[in-house]
């Protein structure tokens, strides 16, 4: 059974548990913490430290293509006048460049996806306190994620808007103002 049908089966249960139950009715809100985590001054700084450490990133594994790229040019014009030995030590240098820069790769990788989810946790620490906050003021029973099976809600039920200018007002967390994650 699909997560967004459990969902809906649950809030239609506990929907119908309030009915019954004498209350006056739930309090719903929906929120989009995407548009959040993308527009808030906080997700936007998040989003150029992670551009400017792809770019040094970037950097580094083009000199060491470029590096790979001359060495291969150099033996495809020097193959017929170097020896077998000397053949096989550039071609053995050519490899090991290559081998480098496969792992370079895969760590500037691994790096860029634990500082995205590194940075994306800082912002939505601060994100879930000012949704707090709202949903205190609002005295909200419910608040649902607009991207997670939201099919349709009034606009009027939306707080996205109020929640992401409360994140913007809280600033930019610590780490992100002093060199945020591991500070490179």
């Amino acid at each position: 059974m699909r997560k967004g049908t459990i969902l809906w089966a649950v809030i239609l249960t506990a929907v119908l548990f309030v009915g019954t139950s004498g209350a006056e009715g739930i309090r719903v809100a929906v929120i989009d913490i995407n548009k959040i985590l993308n527009e808030s001054d906080a997700g936007q700084a998040a989003k150029k430290k992670m551009e400017a450490r792809y770019e040094e990133l970037k950097k580094t594994i083009d000199a060491k293509q470029e590096e790979a790229r001359k060495l291969k040019e150099e033996i495809d014009r020097q193959k017929v006048m170097l020896g077998k030995e000397k053949l096989k030590e550039k071609e053995d240098a050519l490899q090991a460049k290559v081998g480098e820069l496969q792992k370079l790769t895969q760590e500037g990788e691994r790096e860029m996806q634990a500082r995205q989810g590194e940075m994306t946790r800082e912002v939505l620490k601060v994100v879930e306190a000012q949704l707090d906050v709202v949903v205190k003021a609002e005295k909200l029973d419910l608040v649902l994620e607009r991207t997670s099976s939201v099919v349709y809600s009034n606009e009027s039920f939306d707080i996205t808007k109020r929640v992401l200018e409360l994140v913007n007002q809280q600033g930019i967390p610590a780490s992100e103002k002093k060199g945020g994650a591991g500070g490179k």
